[in-house]
Parts: structure tokens; C-alpha cells; sequence
């Protein structure tokens, strides 16, 4: 079946094409030698007579232990050098496909099928992938693109508000960081996603396109995709894991906002009440701010990957659209001015206007 959208990322091992349309899903299984598949989806694989390996979409997944796990059931299901993978799921299935096939026989060409909205709309393309060690959150992983991505909206009808509302708070993301016409182009898709979803997964992931192309490695202009996800993966691993990443990245986007080195203007508040309103749609937010540990939180914002020496480095709101890196100190004055703006967010989310 012919795609709606298609187009093309560059990376350095060559171009991989990014369909987007009904019935995709069905077209991509069809040319696989394994499946691998989030385990709550895999009775909507087609039978092919593929082996099928369902896996679990859960954070302890995406463990060094979790990649260990599925290379010994790829070797036993026979997947040789030169197989072709397909990973179907949401983001987790996404990261653990991504590092496996990078290393089984030291590479197997692998297609993805995203079917959460955040992986549909932002991480399927870049070729990511970031594998949790202990406490610390994506601490390794590697590049590792795949030679096609398949866009199915068949699988957006699976997703609750939740689910949704963590892949708009990365679409919007994405779409601030690129400027302020993509912010404005996502915001008027957001109100035709009910009937045009694919106009906005289109504009977005072209919207992303142009980062991983131009730093396809995170080393100067990708790294403004982090804006949000310093405060977002600490808060992750404060509460427990009990928010997802899409909605802890929401937050750490309303954390950003209030920094005072963070710019302002008309698109920041947009953004700002865009986020709150996406929260406000999603269940158990305030229960799961409510496990908050601070000294949690300390950790794991001190151990992200992104600071360097020198420092934190933030991904802030600019003046006049976009965003910018900003790095600061580390001191204890520093860390007290960080801790209070992110109360003051949690406080804000858990009182009646949330």
C-alpha cells in the first residue's frame, strides 16, 4: 500500500527512507526474519511463520541484562549474520532493538515500526539508542540507524490519553527547538490530529530531520533536543519511574522554563500552557509527583551525561524562538536554585489549576 508521506535521512551509513500511511505496518512485517515485538502487541503481527519474540515494554527492559537476554533468544531462534530484524513498539522496544542489532554479529540490518505517538513523532529516526545501567538512565548505547522506518497510524487507536499526551509533549518539543514557524505549524496540526495525524507526524519528524542530518553524532545542534530531558530523566528516576518519559519531559520543559537564564516571550508561554494542559489530560501525574525524592532527584541530575566539567549544561528557552545551551555552575548555590525551581513546577502541576 502506497505511503501518504515519504522521505528520506541522511546518516552515515547511508540514507534510510521514513514512510508514514495506513496499512505500512502489514508491508514492513512481510520482509522480516524475525520479529521483535512489544509483548502487549503481538497479536496484531501478521503470521508470516517468522519467529515473533515478544518482549516487555517495561524500563528494566532496556537493561544491559534485557539486551543479554534477547541476543541469547536470537541465537537460539537461528538469526544469522545478514537477517533481517523488525522491532515493533513503542520506545523501549525501540532502544533495545536499536543496541542489539548494532552488536549480534557486530550489525543485522533491522527495520522499526514505532506504535506509541513518541516514538512515531521523535525517536524513530536518529538511530539512538540508550540502555539504563543501575540507577542512571540511558548511560550507554550507541548510533546505529535503521534501513527503514514504518509509520502506521493503525496503532495510535491502542494508545490512551496518557499515552498520547507523552508523545505531544515530545512533538511539541521537537517543533519549539526548531523555531518558532515549526512550533506554530505543530500547534495548528495539534488541533487537525484527530483527523490528520499524519500531517503532524510529518512535520515534526521533518522537523528533527534537519538536527540528526546536521549533528547526526549529539555533539553541537542534536544536543538542543535535550531541552527538557535534564530535568525530565531526573525526575524519572526521583519518582520512581512511576511518570513516563514523554510526560517527565514535559515537565522538565515547564522546569526549563522557569530558569532565570531561560529566555521569554509569546511562544514560551505557549509552550508552557501547552505543557500543563497535556499533564492535566494524562492519569496518575499528581501521584506519581507525589513520590518525589529530592536527594534522588540530586543524583541523577548530577550524573547526567550531558554536564561536563565545567559544570551543568541546560537547554533553555532563547530569546525570540528556539532554544540554547546555557551552562552554569555546579555548586551547591547552583543545585539549591535548580531543586526550588523544580518544586515549585511540582507544586504548581498538584494544585487546582493543574
Amino acid at each position: 500500500m502506497a505511503a501518504s508521506s515519504e522521505f528520506s535521512v541522511r546518516s552515515s551509513t547511508g540514507s534510510y527512507d521514513v514512510r508514514i500511511g495506513a496499512g505500512q505496518f502489514r508491508d514492513a512485517v512481510a520482509s522480516a526474519a524475525l520479529v521483535v515485538v512489544d509483548e502487549a502487541l503481538v497479536d496484531r503481527v501478521p503470521a508470516t511463520g517468522v519467529p515473533v519474540l515478544a518482549v516487555p515494554a517495561g524500563e528494566e527492559t532496556k537493561t544491559l541484562a534485557g539486551c543479554e537476554n534477547l541476543i541469547l533468544r536470537m541465537r537460539d531462534a537461528g538469526v544469522r549474520r545478514g537477517d533481517h530484524v523488525v522491532a515493533v513498539g513503542g520506545g523501549v522496544i525501540q532502544d533495545l532493538a536499536t543496541f542489539v542489532t548494532d552488536v549480534y554479529m557486530r550489525g543485522l540490518p533491522w527495520s522499526y515500526v514505532p506504535t506509541t505517538l513518541m516514538a512515531m513523532a521523535d525517536s524513530c529516526i536518529g538511530g539512538k539508542s540508550s540502555i539504563n545501567v543501575g540507577d542512571v538512565k540511558n548511560l550507554v548505547g550507541g548510533i546505529y540507524p535503521p534501513t527503514a522506518v514504518v509509520v502506521d497510524p493503525e496503532f495510535l487507536t491502542t494508545l490512551s490519553p496518557t499515552a498520547r499526551a507523552a508523545g505531544f509533549s515530545e512533538a511539541a518539543k521537537i517543533s519549539f527547538c526548531r523555531g518558532p514557524e515549526a512550533f506554530e505549524g505543530y500547534l495548528a496540526a495539534y488541533e487537525r490530529f484527530g483527523s490528520e495525524p499524519e500531517a503532524l507526524i510529518d512535520l515534526v519528524l521533518r522537523s528533527k530531520r534537519w538536527f540528526v542530518e546536521i549533528d547526526e553524532h549529539d555533539r553541537k545542534e542534536r544536543r538542543l533536543l535535550n531541552f527538557g530531558h535534564t530535568f525530565g530523566h531526573a525526575l524519572e528516576v526521583a519518582v520512581d519511574h512511576e511518570i513516563s518519559h514523554g510526560l517527565g519531559v514535559a515537565v522538565g520543559v515547564l522546569c526549563a522554563t522557569q530558569h532565570p537564564s531561560a529566555g521569554t516571550g509569546p511562544q514560551v508561554e505557549q509552550l508552557a500552557a501547552h505543557c500543563r494542559a497535556l499533564l492535566a489530560s494524562a492519569d496518575g501525574v499528581g501521584e506519581a509527583l507525589d513520590r518525589f525524592d529530592p536527594e534522588r532527584y540530586e543524583r541523577a541530575f548530577r550524573a547526567d551525561k550531558k554536564h561536563g566539567a565545567d559544570g551543568f549544561h541546560l537547554i533553555l528557552p532563547a530569546e525570540g524562538g528556539g532554544v540554547k545551551e546555557v551552562r552554569t555552575g555546579s555548586t551547591a548555590q547552583d543545585w539549591d536554585l535548580v531543586l526550588a525551581l523544580t518544586e515549585q513546577t511540582i507544586m504548581s502541576l498538584k494544585g487546582p489549576t493543574a
